[in-house]
This record gives C-alpha cells, structure tokens and sequence, in this order.
C-alpha cells in the first residue's frame, strides 16, 4: 500500500483528496494545523505547523511518506498585501523545511499545489510558458516554493490551479473557509444575510466588466493529483512536471451569477464594490499538457460546479 502525507490535508482541496487517494488504495496521513472537519478518509491525522522540526519529524519518523502531496499554506491575496511576511514564512519557509526533511528521510516524491495567480494578465489562454507578474506577495511565495522544489531536485509534481470550486458529488464536504475570500460561497453566503454579495470592480476591460476566471472542480483537481502520482512512478523522467489545471474556459463574474440564478432558482443580490489590489481581469487556462501527459479530463463544467456546491452549502 502507498503511503502518502497531505499537508494541509485539513482544508478544502485535501478532504477531497483524501477521498481519491483512499479510493485509489491509498495510506493516508494528514498533517495540518487545524483538526479535519472531515475525517471519513484519513488513517492518521498528526496536529502540526509546516514550520515547525518538531512536528515535521515526528510525522517523518513514524509514517515515512511515498509520496507528499503539499497543499499546507495562506492563500488570502488581501491579506498577503497587509502582512506580507506571514506568507513568505508560511508558503516559502514552510516548503524549505517540508524538503529538508524529505532529504533527510530520502523520500524523493512530492506533488505541489501553486496557483495560476501567478501569471502575468493576458487576454489569451495561459500556458506553462506564460510569463510570471509581480501580482502580489501570495502569489509571489507561491513561485519561490515552486523555485526551491525545482532546485531541490525531488522528484516533483506542480499544480498551478485556477479557480477551484464545487463541493463533492456525494456532499460528504464541500468549501468553507475563515475567513471566506472565493466567489462561488461567497455568492450563496449572501443569501442567508442581510449584507449584499460584493462584485470587485465593474470596469476591468472584459465584454461585461467583471473579472473573467476559469473554475475548476475540487474533485477533478483531487483526481488529477491521483493521475500525477502514478505519472510520477512511470514516465515522468524527461517529460513536463509543471501543469496548469482548470477548465480551458473563462466565465465573468456577472455570468457566473446569471448561471447559478438560472440553474438553482435563485436570486443573487449584489452591489459593486471597489476593485480588490493585484486582481488580474483574466485568467483562464491552457490545460493541454495535462490533458496529453497525466490524460486530465474534467468531469465536471460550470453547471456542476455550481450544483455541488450549492447543495453542500444548502444542507450546511
């Protein structure tokens, strides 16, 4: 049996994960620092800071890894303006210590959740070899991990999601975040309140004026990681590591809201706000290399996504 650690394993994207890797025969352990609402999948949760010797080797001791699947991290661009070096310590520093500790205990394989927040605004789809902006400090220590994986020289996996969204089909779990920054939950918290669902901006230059994003589901973003594993064991020496993942295809802001109206009867009620620092007006993938090496296929479009989570948000 495949033994694999999750940091972060706790959070949105590692619940989901932990199901796949389970289904696909998995030893699962979960290392974060918060406990896992959700711990139908896991074998092992082990409390713990990504910064810390301690932790890391007490995890490294006793379940020594296959393979690290690392998605412990901040991830609030807001944030990551006002306290910049939270994120650097978090995101950079932690990654540091995940890899010395891989060295120490020869565990060669690891699989990297970075984002494609990364990229320089383009108004065409963005491949791997799009250029890097300045957009803002997450996004920054997001690509100085991805550097000190690369030099590592671990064998590597790298991710770099777009806007992951849904909620599992079973509705086992689903997104919910302290404090909730992503659209999609944002959008259905505000109709059990009184306060207004937020648009940022209405004059980026886009056919409508909102941000144009591409979703993709949380479950397809956990199967891939499954897929990258296996790629990892077989093929990979030689061929591509870093892979974008998402859909292929943008949506803006305003008609992601016409579609959840129209699919969930709903009403959406919503009031243009300032724009938010180092949001780029475009990000939608390439995912053709995914597609030919890992054969990433999603399952789920805008409508799925959109379904799963507001039925997980429904019932919770």
């Amino acid at each position: 049996m495949r033994k694999a650690l999750v940091t972060g394993g706790s959070g949105y994207l590692g619940s989901h994960l932990a199901k796949a890797l389970k289904k696909a025969g998995y030893y699962t352990v979960c290392f974060d620092i918060k406990t896992p609402q959700n711990d139908l999948y896991w074998d092992v949760y082990s409390p713990g800071d990504i910064r810390s010797h301690q932790d890391l080797s007490r995890v490294f001791v006793n379940w020594t890894p296959d393979i690290v699947f690392h998605l412990a991290g901040r991830i609030e661009v807001g944030e990551s303006i006002v306290s910049p070096e939270v994120f650097w310590d978090v995101n950079v520093g932690g990654t540091c210590n995940l890899l010395f500790f891989m060295r120490c205990y020869n565990v060669r394989n690891i699989i990297y959740s970075s984002t494609a927040g990364l990229y320089s605004p383009q108004f065409t789809t963005l491949s791997e070899k799009a250029e890097i902006g300045n957009n803002n400090p997450y996004a920054n220590s997001k690509y100085a991990a991805e550097c000190a994986i690369r030099d590592s020289k671990a064998n590597h996996i790298i991710f770099r999601f777009f806007n992951l969204s849904g909620a599992d089909s079973d509705g086992e779990m689903g997104e919910m975040h302290e404090p909730e920054t992503h659209l999609i939950p944002l959008m259905f918290k505000s109709l059990n309140n009184t306060d207004k669902f937020i648009v940022n901006g209405d004059d980026y230059n886009t056919i409508d004026g909102t941000c144009i994003r591409d979703y993709v589901h949380v479950s397809d973003v956990a199967d891939a990681h499954v897929l990258a594993d296996n790629y990892l064991q077989t093929k990979y020496k030689n061929q591509p590591t870093l892979f974008n993942l998402g859909l292929g295809k943008g949506y803006t802001i305003f008609e992601v809201i016409k579609q959840a109206e129209a699919e969930l009867g709903i009403q959406i009620n919503y009031e243009i706000g300032k724009k938010r620092k180092g949001d780029p007006a475009r990000l939608v993938a390439n995912i053709d290399l995914a597609k030919e090496y890992l054969n990433f296929k999603p399952k789920h479009d805008l409508k799925s996504i959109l379904k799963t989570a507001y039925n997980w948000y429904d019932r919770n």
